[in-house]
């Protein structure tokens, strides 16, 4: 077969002058790219969510120094480890658990959950996503998984807030690991918010909210259910007993964003 100077098959039409047209255009693309992102940044400056120092190219949502000073929970390393123990107490059969950060009341990491979930920013939770994703990977802890659940809500918070933040974790681990999303997982009843309720006010609360729809297409396999912040872990609990419920040959593992602080 004749080729080229670029050495591609002259079959695929590639002449040199082609070839040499392709590269310019995608120097220009890239080009027009970095000028309409140095635009965007004078517009609307990209700002580290923590500290609020101006972002760098190649930096997201956090800039270096918060990236390095996050106080992540490397939980995932631990067998048993602090989630297990909370999902424990109703015997929720979970093979691993992973929460990327402590979250605290006060605190500037908390922010990035907390305008994710009220300021109409979910896109910082992909973004977080694909951040824990990357660091996770290399541990295996996403080994032999087959779906991601995310923690739904109900229809009509749906409609009043317009995004499930959850949904968009669970994006962007998607994104970085290839596992798809499903959205088995519903909820059947709306529930009050769970941030000042005591704990055994948390677990009646979340109880019956949630349903599991197709269950026969997860049958046997190993389920990641991810939600933003496991605080008592009572909503983490409720969505187990409904997977289990529903089909018990699964396996389970969870993930979420923040782990917040028990005494």
């Amino acid at each position: 077969m004749r080729l080229n100077y670029a050495g591609l098959p002259c079959s695929v039409a590639l002449n040199g002058s082609v070839f040499h047209g392709c590269l310019m255009n995608c120097a220009m693309e890239v080009m027009m790219k970095r000028i309409v992102d140095s635009l965007l940044d004078l517009i609307y400056p990209r700002v580290c969510e923590v500290c609020g120092r101006s972002l760098l190219r190649g930096e997201e949502v956090l800039c270096l120094h918060c990236a390095f000073d996050l106080p992540r929970t490397n939980v995932h390393n631990d067998p048993f480890n602090t989630i297990h123990r909370r999902l424990a107490t109703v015997s929720v059969p979970v093979e691993r658990a992973a929460g990327y950060f402590h979250y605290y009341r006060e605190g500037g990491y908390n922010d990035i959950i907390h305008r994710a979930k009220y300021q109409g920013r979910p896109s910082l939770m992909r973004a977080m996503g694909e951040r824990f994703a990357r660091e996770l990977e290399s541990d295996g802890f996403f080994d032999d998984i087959d779906i991601i659940l995310p923690v739904p809500i109900h229809w009509m918070k749906m409609i009043r807030r317009g995004y499930n933040q959850s949904a968009y974790l669970a994006d962007g681990i998607s994104n970085v690991t290839g596992i798809p999303v499903g959205d088995n997982l519903r909820a059947v009843r709306g529930h009050s918010t769970q941030t000042s309720r005591s704990d055994f006010s948390r677990w009646l609360n979340a109880r019956s909210v949630y349903c599991v729809r197709d269950s026969a297409k997860l049958a046997g396999r190993h389920i990641l259910v991810v939600d933003d912040v496991i605080t008592t872990g009572a909503t983490m609990i409720a969505c187990c007993n409904a997977i289990i419920s529903a089909v018990p040959t699964v396996r389970l593992s969870v993930l979420s964003l923040g782990v917040a602080h028990m005494s």
